[in-house]
């Protein structure tokens, strides 16, 4: 039996306004340090305008889209996940955490964002980017499912996940490096996170023991993969000839559209067609997701423009004119402690850690962990742009080494909501606002990426020495 489903306008109208206040806390900040920097920048007012419509459009747009989400994609998740736990075969498990997990991967909002700015880079379309690493993302889904019913220890499968993409990193530049671990940040976003946690925790039940050990680690793991298909799909393209790509760029409305459409089409058929053969939910029900959808595809469409027509392109220029500035380390700092601090998919993780754990890991706990992450991650981001010969593997292989080591030390629950973490770190603001300010202190794209890489690498090494203290103390 279908989990039944019913919204009301006063629903829909109180989850409206409760993701503006949220998107307001993302986004208003962030806009009052801009202002504040524009005193010793100067931008042109046309400029500022623009951005100031963007950072309304970001807010809204978000809020539609993410009022969608509630009213459709989070219900279709939890249906996907009541016929996935009918399922007495676990290669039909595996094969349809495949499926789900492109399906859903394909509609996240961060992973779009990045696939153009990687676009206008190389000239790939954003459409096969995202095609690729959504496909990395199904296949380590399905591997996550089955560790969960193996009951293969998280930390074990990190280390071998992770020894694959050390390897895969030998074949790599410096360039495809970034792609691929910004690409693994990115992914884990609004769309994406509660579907992956959702078939996490759905699976879990299934053995009739759910743990807290099981609880976190499959966004962890499902970020693992578009690393492994950024690095893959890397080895293709020419970095020496990455360039940003002005003229190749369509109005920020067409492609907007062209993106959500892109996005959105496919999770609704699969859903539609579903429903006619499995869940045959009654016609009320339906009408109610469909509007949800609707929501969904609007939303997305509002907050795709405004990134693209006015949010990112004042970071960019913001970020060139501070390159020089020998305050950019502590702006970047600040910037870092902004984004995460304010990052709804972040209060909804420390939410579920204090939840799950009962109290005994502190929300408040978690955030201060991931803030301090997340602003070192930023500021060590301008580090590797402004030093000649920093590449990113000299922060990332040594980081994740460190990661490992520390997740056979500490609880299993803090590995998994380590990685967990670097998954949902970096939000929206982060695919938006910093990755286009490093772009802008570079001067080039291909410089700029990396970023997201170090956000998604940070919260993962604070959560496991949160973990190590945390163990101490007991």
């Amino acid at each position: 039996m279908i989990a039944s489903f019913s919204i009301n306008k006063n629903e829909v109208t109180n989850i409206f306004f409760e993701e503006i206040k949220n998107n307001a806390k993302s986004v208003v900040p962030i806009a009052l340090l801009v202002f504040i920097l524009n005193y010793f920048v100067g931008v042109e007012t046309k400029l500022l305008v623009k951005f100031l419509l963007g950072c309304v459009g970001v807010i809204l747009g978000l809020a539609v889209f993410l009022t969608g989400v509630e009213l459709s994609i989070s219900k279709i998740g939890t249906m996907m996940g009541e016929f996935l736990a009918r399922f007495n075969s676990i290669v039909a498990v595996i094969n349809f955490g495949v499926f789900i997990g492109f399906i859903i991967s394909v509609a996240e909002p961060d992973l779009l964002i990045l696939a153009n700015e990687i676009t206008s880079a190389v000239g790939f379309s954003p459409q096969v980017i995202v095609m690729i690493i959504s496909l990395g993302v199904g296949i380590m889904i399905s591997i996550g499912l089955f560790r969960i019913f193996k009951e293969i220890r998280l930390s074990a499968l990190m280390i071998g996940i992770y020894a694959i993409i050390f390897i895969l990193m030998i074949f790599a530049d410096n360039f495809g490096h970034a792609i691929a671990f910004d690409a693994s940040g990115a992914t884990t976003g609004a769309m994406t996170t509660p579907f992956i946690i959702a078939l996490g925790l759905g699976v879990a039940s299934l053995k009739g023991d759910l743990s807290e050990d099981d609880s976190f680690g499959l966004v962890g793991i499902a970020s693992a993969g578009p690393i492994i298909a950024g690095i893959l799909m890397s080895l293709s393209i020419d970095s020496s000839n990455v360039e940003i790509a002005e003229a190749a760029h369509k109005s920020a409305l067409i492609s907007g559209i062209t993106n959500a459409s892109f996005a959105i089409i496919p999770i609704t058929i699969v859903f539609y067609l579903m429903n006619y053969l499995y869940f045959k939910i009654d016609k009320e029900e339906l009408n109610d997701i469909s509007l949800g959808l609707f929501y969904t595809y609007i939303g997305l469409i509002v907050f795709l423009t405004s990134v693209e027509g006015g949010f990112m392109e004042l970071a960019r220029v913001m970020g060139e004119a501070l390159s020089d500035s020998k305050l950019l380390p502590l702006i970047a700092f600040v910037l870092g402690l902004l984004v995460v601090l304010a990052e709804p998919a972040v209060a909804v993780l420390s939410e579920q850690v204090e939840d799950v754990t009962g109290g005994s890991i502190p929300r408040k706990l978690i955030l201060r962990a991931l803030s301090i992450g997340v602003a070192f991650a930023v500021m060590l981001a301008i580090f590797r742009i402004k030093i000649e010969g920093f590449a990113l593997w000299m922060v990332i292989v040594p980081g994740f080494l460190i990661s490992l080591i520390l997740s056979r030390k500490v609880p299993q629950i803090f590995v998994g909501i380590a990685f967990d973490s670097g998954g949902v770190a970096s939000g929206p603001m982060t695919a938006t606002f910093i990755l286009a300010f490093c772009q802008g202190v570079a001067g080039n794209v291909a410089d700029g990426f990396g970023v997201i890489a170090f956000v998604a690498m940070m919260p993962v090494i604070t959560i496991m020495i949160l973990g190590a203290l945390f163990k101490g103390e007991r």
